[in-house]
């Protein structure tokens, strides 16, 4: 299955290392939000999109992109990484991503760290070796899911 992963990673790099994991798991094709060109995702069957968390939602170069494409039945998936990571942080993207394709596979979310302030002692250290790892479960897992219902076949 053709899968894309769409991202926003800077200062700390920590989405980076989540969507590196998925993209070696899956053999997905990684872009820059800022180089996604709306007319080749038509080539896709699976795409996600994911950013670290900023005030509480995802990097708005992703929201700006999801205006601009156009509406296809296609599934999508979101995923996050943030020093609070709550599924909470996912509901203004996935709200939007619904408004246009529907179907959400899913959502991955870890912890990163932040040190704008002060560093959050729980993600310390984040993402981890774990983090990574559980990135490559969740998409592999999400392709394998998808690839199931695609052909007809019963997902275990």
């Amino acid at each position: 299955m053709k899968t894309l992963i769409v991202y926003v990673s800077y200062h700390r790099m920590n989405t980076d290392r989540v969507d590196r994991a998925m993209a070696e798991a899956t053999g997905a094709t990684m872009v820059p939000v800022d180089e996604v060109v709306s007319e080749d995702l038509d080539a896709f069957e699976l795409i996600g999109f994911g950013s670290g968390i900023y005030d509480g939602r995802h990097h708005g170069d992703l929201f700006a992109l999801v205006g601009r494409m156009p509406a296809a039945d296609r599934a999508v998936f979101v995923f996050s990484t943030s020093s609070g990571a709550s599924p909470e942080h996912h509901r203004a993207l996935k709200d939007a991503l619904e408004a246009k394709w529907r179907r959400i596979a899913g959502e991955f979310l870890c912890r990163g760290e932040y040190r704008l302030l002060r560093v959050i002692a729980a993600s310390r250290s984040h993402p981890d070796e774990k983090d990574p790892t559980d990135a490559r479960t969740f998409a592999s897992r999400l392709v394998a899911a998808h690839d199931s219902v695609s052909s007809g076949r019963a997902v275990n």
